[in-house]
């Protein structure tokens, strides 16, 4: 497998990661500000990150390919707000589809179409999860921020 290849897939564990860090520290901003609906629902966007960084470690173990275990920056703790961390995480989404297409690009430039179907999968992911933040972001929009309409948007996040 080409360097660039690994090194972006190494880099795609490590975000997955830092994105499942980025949602724990969310949720838990959530929980203590009383958002228990939203910090059920970003502690499962969590634990998906999670399960996503798997798929890659056994890609490239699958592959004879030993997969780095970077260290993680610490993630953003404090926020102003539920309509902030809806907003960060669409913002974070988008990010992440970046890294994405780099890796599909990168993986058809050298023909490894493996990886390629493995980006394009990951990619797929992203349409549905920039589908998800922006649904809350419309649905501020639709009915603002109230504490009447977050306590309504925390209950129906809470059921997802």
């Amino acid at each position: 497998m080409h360097e660039k290849i690994i090194e972006l897939l190494n880099n795609r564990i490590q975000q997955e990661e830092l994105s499942a860090r980025i949602y724990k520290a969310m949720s838990v901003w959530l929980n203590y500000n009383g958002f228990a609906g939203a910090a059920k629902l970003w502690q499962k966007y969590s634990d998906e990150e999670v399960k996503r960084s798997e798929i890659t470690y056994n890609y490239l173990l699958d592959l004879d390919i030993m997969p780095a275990v970077d260290s993680l920056q610490k993630p953003q703790t404090a926020f102003e707000s539920l309509e902030q961390i809806i907003q960060l995480s669409y913002k974070h989404e988008l990010d992440i589809t970046s890294q994405c297409n780099r890796l599909a690009k990168n993986s058809y430039e050298v023909g490894d179409f493996q990886t390629l179907q493995l980006a394009q999968s990951y990619l797929k992911e992203q349409v549905e999860e920039q589908a998800k933040t922006k649904y809350w972001i419309d649905r501020l929009k639709a009915f603002g921020n109230s504490k009447e309409a977050l306590r309504l948007l925390d209950n129906e996040m809470g059921e997802i």
